[in-house]
C-alpha cells in the first residue's frame, strides 16, 4: 500500500493495514468512479486537506480513537466517516464520532447500504 501523489477528486480514504479489507473494498470500488486510497497510518489534516476525500473509512475502531483530532475536522468539513466493526462494537464507534459503521461479516449490500446512507446524493451516480 502507498501513498499516491496521483490521488483522484473523488477519494475515498481507508485507514489501516488490513491487507484483506483492501482487497475486499477495492473491489467493491471497482464500478463506481470513486478512488479507494489505502492509507496505513493515520492522515494529516495536511493530507486530508489536499486529498478531499468525500468519505473516510477506518478499519479499526481502535484507529478511531486515537484519531479525534482528526474527527474535528471532518465535523466541519462534512466528511462522513466510517468503522469498520461488529454489531458490538457499532454504540461505541458512533460515541466516538462515526457516522456510520461497516459491520462484519462485510457484504456487498452492507457496504453499498452505509455508503449511500452517508453520501445519498452519490446513490445514482455513483455506479454502486
Amino acid at each position: 500500500m502507498s501513498q499516491s501523489n496521483d490521488i483522484a477528486i473523488e477519494s475515498v480514504i481507508l485507514v489501516g493495514n488490513d491487507e484483506r479489507l483492501v482487497y475486499l473494498l477495492k473491489r467493491y470500488f471497482e464500478a463506481s468512479p470513486y478512488q479507494l486510497v489505502p492509507w496505513l497510518t493515520i492522515p494529516s489534516l495536511n493530507e486530508i486537506t489536499r486529498i478531499r476525500p468525500i468519505v473516510i473509512i477506518f478499519s479499526t475502531i481502535e484507529l478511531l480513537e486515537i484519531a479525534q483530532t482528526l474527527l474535528n475536522y471532518t465535523s466541519l468539513h462534512d466528511v462522513p466517516v466510517l468503522v469498520c466493526t461488529a454489531v458490538a462494537g457499532e454504540a461505541h464507534a458512533r460515541e466516538l464520532g462515526a457516522d456510520a459503521c461497516l459491520l462484519h461479516p462485510l457484504t456487498y449490500a452492507n457496504f453499498r447500504a452505509v455508503l449511500t446512507s452517508v453520501c445519498p446524493m452519490e446513490s445514482d451516480v455513483s455506479g454502486l
